[in-house]
């Protein structure tokens, strides 16, 4: 059985259950009314309502039905136009969280400082334990290394305020 053939089936066993579940909802709800005097409506989709599985959908026809579900509440019915002071607030709101998640993306580089700071101080004890007669001039070049490897810190604390503070 080829793929298609299988996609095919299942397609329309999904359409099958759909038109089933929608002729049971419509007979219980013929039961309903004539049986009691209390009527319970049922709300049941149109058969246009239906749709097929998304199996057997393209990529572009899911897309279109997410479309024309998102607009087709909103048509039937009007929107209350919102004041200028909820849109300022949700825009101050976006804003402040685009302001956290940028400041969490610059501290990325505090996690290399860190890396960077151990093996280097790890060399500076495995040299001078092979080396001591030059451990001296070890420890000045491990000094050096590690003013400069926080200032790559420095940096990007001063880049975490500037994203929060100006």
């Amino acid at each position: 059985m080829s793929l298609q053939t299988a996609s095919a089936k299942l397609c329309l066993r999904g359409i099958n259950l759909q038109m089933a579940r929608g002729m049971a909802s419509q007979s219980m709800a013929a039961m309903g009314a004539s049986s009691s005097a209390v009527t319970e409506q049922v709300v049941t989709k149109p058969a246009a309502m239906m749709q097929a599985p998304i199996l057997c959908a393209s990529p572009s026809a899911i897309a279109s039905g997410i479309r024309a579900q998102a607009a087709g509440p909103l048509s039937l019915h009007k929107q209350a136009p919102l004041s200028n002071s909820v849109v300022l607030e949700r825009s101050m709101s976006v804003l402040a969280a685009s302001k956290m998640v940028g400041a969490g993306c610059a501290t990325i580089a505090l996690a290399g400082v860190g890396a960077g700071l151990g093996v280097m101080f790890g060399s500076l004890i495995n040299g001078a334990a092979r080396n001591p007669n030059i451990a001296k001039q070890l420890v000045g070049y491990a000094l050096l290394g590690f003013a400069l490897t926080e200032s790559i810190a420095l940096f990007s604390l001063l880049v975490v305020f500037l994203i929060l503070f100006a």
